[in-house]
């Protein structure tokens, strides 16, 4: 499609209105009829030659969410600097004498890929999950209120979190496929995972990290235990950026690893400096204290149990119990489901019990493992500020069973606070994929202009265009790897020649004859001309003019190389003399640009909108799980739960509902919010699409298209009157409240 030099500023809505009633209106008309299909001899594919308006914002632009991971994609050396982490926030409470969110230890993996961390910085543990290149963060309420997610430019072998840089919250530091380290901290808003910075990893697939303190300067250090014996390794950040080898540094009495030894880590006496205790394969603990002996930050030994004081079955864990300065032993049988409690001191060998906390309501099922954290928040009740809370996760259901410590008026124990699924975002997205296009620039016989610099067009790429279909995917889809060639051109034809009746494949084609590379490999191409005329897709094939080098214009007619056709509404009213009934007027969606809420990029011009929900399961970009479908029965029945926003797969609830069992008809009913690519949507609003043969239609009817708090929405089915209540907007979490009757 070719993009008009002038550009309305009306809403969509009045822009329609006076098309209808002038179609001479600046947007309205278009620059001509559809190009005349390719000569039989050429073969080629059928073209998309719309030319439409674009509709302007109706709502302020908000500023542009912090793309992490370009900046990771510019990272050339073996080192790049990004953001600092967010300082915490002043107003939430620290008031946790001796008392920290403990780091990641790979001994102990919680299933799911889950692990426990106060990502956010607001004093509480938060869940963070991961799966390929893709990161979820939420909170460890029973609703798992949705808090952040991440792509990465590559999948994800590990997750360490820990507070690497003293600023007491967690950091979230992501190894990936290709060895590289990258380090986030939390935005200022809370909001977002933002690129802290990147070198490559020092950690070895054979190899654990056990996350803590052990020098006492208020940062976490990672210690590197090597699983089949050898040197002991640790690693600290000790300015802004970077992990080195920890200075001064030496194992002292750790010595030289030995093979299937278990590590823990917790400040067992009380000095701010976490220690560290060991388990051999004879159920032996010892237990060695983190010092700094004059001239090395060094491990000394304090004791050994007897063998078997760590059982077969059981899991060894480190928790503040009792309302101490301490850190205590926690064993808990992952068979039988007992746990027991116990000091970290000698006691002839056996370390004694605490007896002064109960257990409480913690969970005793079977076939169980345990972790801590602290959830509960701090209160004026005894041990509110130091103790850590219980999280059984039952292997058999893949729940948690939350029990927060407690003060019952008479002793320490442990309250049940809820059990409910872990969080499920670790299966079902779609499959990481290269995308790569080959992005050319040509210039015309007797045009000698370049219309950009050279980093223009790198970073329309590298810095739009990538991450708006890794965006849009849910990080699955990779187009990093595509080809920008710097170098212009020169093409055998002048622009009027060039304007004529050639096909738009054949217009790329003189674009694509000019450039002597290898044009293998790639998706297909994007040519970038010097002049203007012709613009959209023929074949796969792009066609950009200056006025149309932007992510909104690439974006879609990428989109139809990748797969999709136009999106459209559910009236007459007709974006142009040869379109059809209802095309482009989907405001919402990418496949209706030029004529949806767009904003200015920084690098990508005209950028935005995301993809509908219906579109985006054509790729196989929503998992199953995350889709609730609605199948009407003999009876009507009425669901109602959370539905999250398309752009924010954090949030705890379906993605999209699909109301119909015919694959050739059916709703769908997702929900939208500003920010991100989807920033200069008005409002926050519920939208209802019908699919009909593949094909999304937006629904108007009934008080549409938004369907906002309070709206009550008809729509027939066959046979069956479809309701939609829209009953409210969460302030955190990004979901909204939907009852639907079916």
């Amino acid at each position: 499609m070719s993009q008009r030099k002038t550009r309305s500023h009306l809403s969509p809505f009045l822009l329609s209105l006076a098309c209808a009633l002038a179609p001479a209106v600046s947007g309205c008309a278009d620059a001509g009829a559809p190009d005349e299909a390719a000569p039989a001899a050429e073969a080629a594919p059928a073209e998309h030659p719309e030319t439409h308006p674009i509709a302007q914002p109706i709502a302020p632009v908000s500023p542009l969410r912090d793309d992490s991971w370009h900046h990771v994609a510019a990272c050339a050396g073996e080192r790049c600097e990004g953001a600092m982490p967010a300082p915490r926030h002043i107003a939430r409470n620290l008031a946790r004498n001796a008392m920290h969110h403990k780091g990641t230890n790979t001994q102990l993996p919680i299933p799911q890929n889950l692990q426990l961390a106060d990502i956010d910085a607001d004093g509480a543990s938060d869940f963070i999950q991961f799966v390929s290149n893709k990161v979820f963060v939420s909170h460890t309420d029973y609703d798992k209120t949705g808090v952040a997610h991440l792509y990465t430019g590559r999948p994800i072998k590990r997750v360490l979190t820990g507070d690497f840089h003293g600023d007491h919250y967690s950091q979230t530091c992501l190894i990936t496929d290709d060895n590289m380290l990258a380090c986030y901290g939390i935005s200022t808003d809370r909001h977002e995972l933002w690129w802290w910075f990147s070198q490559y990893t020092f950690l070895n697939d054979n190899e654990d990290a056990i996350v803590a303190d052990y020098d006492g300067d208020g940062r976490d250090d990672i210690l590197v235990y090597p699983r089949a014996g050898g040197a002991y390794r640790m690693y600290s950040i000790k300015g802004d950026y970077f992990f080195a080898a920890t200075p001064s540094f030496n194992p002292g009495n750790l010595g030289t690893a030995a093979a299937g030894l278990r590590l823990r880590a917790g400040d067992f006496n009380g000095d701010g400096r976490d220690d560290l205790l060991t388990v051999n394969s004879a159920g032996q603990m010892a237990d060695y204290a983190s010092v700094w002996d004059g001239t090395s930050h060094t491990f000394w030994w304090a004791f050994t149990t007897g063998g078997g004081f760590v059982g077969g079955d059981d899991q060894i864990t480190t928790a503040h119990i009792d309302d101490n300065n301490t850190d205590d032993i926690v064993l808990h049988n992952r068979a039988t489901g007992v746990t027991r409690f116990h000091n970290m001191e000698f006691g002839g060998g056996s370390p004694p019990q605490i007896t002064s906390v109960s257990k409480g309501q913690i969970s005793v099922a079977g076939n169980s493992w345990i972790f801590w954290g602290f959830m509960h928040g701090v209160s004026s009740e005894l041990g509110s500020s130091r103790r850590e809370d219980a999280m059984v996760y039952d292997l058999s259901a893949n729940m948690f069973v939350r029990s927060d410590a407690r003060y019952d008026g008479s002793a320490l124990t442990y309250w049940w606070a809820y059990s409910q699924y872990a969080p499920n975002n670790h299966y079902g997205w779609a499959a990481f994929a290269a995308k790569p296009f080959l992005m050319l620039k040509c210039k015309f016989s007797d045009i000698d202009a370049e219309p950009q610099g050279t980093q223009f067009y790198r970073d329309l790429m590298y810095s739009a265009l990538v991450p708006y279909w890794r965006d849009l995917s849910y990080g699955s889809w990779d187009l990093s790897g595509s080809n920008v060639v710097d170098a212009w051109n020169r093409m055998s034809i002048t622009n009027a020649a060039w304007s004529g009746p050639i096909s738009r494949w054949d217009r790329v084609g003189y674009c694509m004859n000019a450039y002597a590379g290898s044009k293998d490999g790639y998706v297909n191409t994007i040519a970038i001309v010097n002049g203007e005329g012709d613009a959209g897709n023929h074949g796969g094939r792009v066609l950009a003019t200056p006025s149309s080098s932007n992510v909104t214009f690439l974006g879609h007619e990428t989109g139809h190389t990748l797969g999709w056709d136009h999106s459209f509404d559910d009236t007459d009213r007709k974006n142009s003399s040869w379109s059809a009934p209802g095309e482009y007027f989907d405001y919402w969606d990418i496949m209706s640009a030029m004529a949806v809420y767009d904003f200015a990029h920084p690098q990508g011009g005209t950028a935005g909108p995301e993809m509908n929900a219906p579109y985006k399961t054509k790729a196989g970009f929503i998992p199953a799980q995350r889709i609730t479908t609605l199948y009407p029965g003999t009876t009507q029945q009425t669901w109602r739960w959370n539905v999250a926003a398309i752009n924010r797969p954090e949030g705890n609830g379906s993605l999209m509902v699909r109301i119909g069992a015919d694959n050739n008809n059916y709703y769908t009913v997702e929900y939208r919010i500003p920010g991100g690519w989807d920033q200069a949507i008005p409002r926050s609003t519920v939208l209802v699409h019908r699919v009909t043969n593949g094909v999304s239609y937006l629904i108007t009817a009934g008080g549409g298209p938004e369907r906002l708090v309070g709206s009550t929405s008809y729509f027939a089915l066959a046979s069956r009157l479809i309701v939609v209540r829209v009953n409210g907007f969460a302030a955190n979490g990004y979901t909204a409240d939907v009852s639907i009757d079916y």
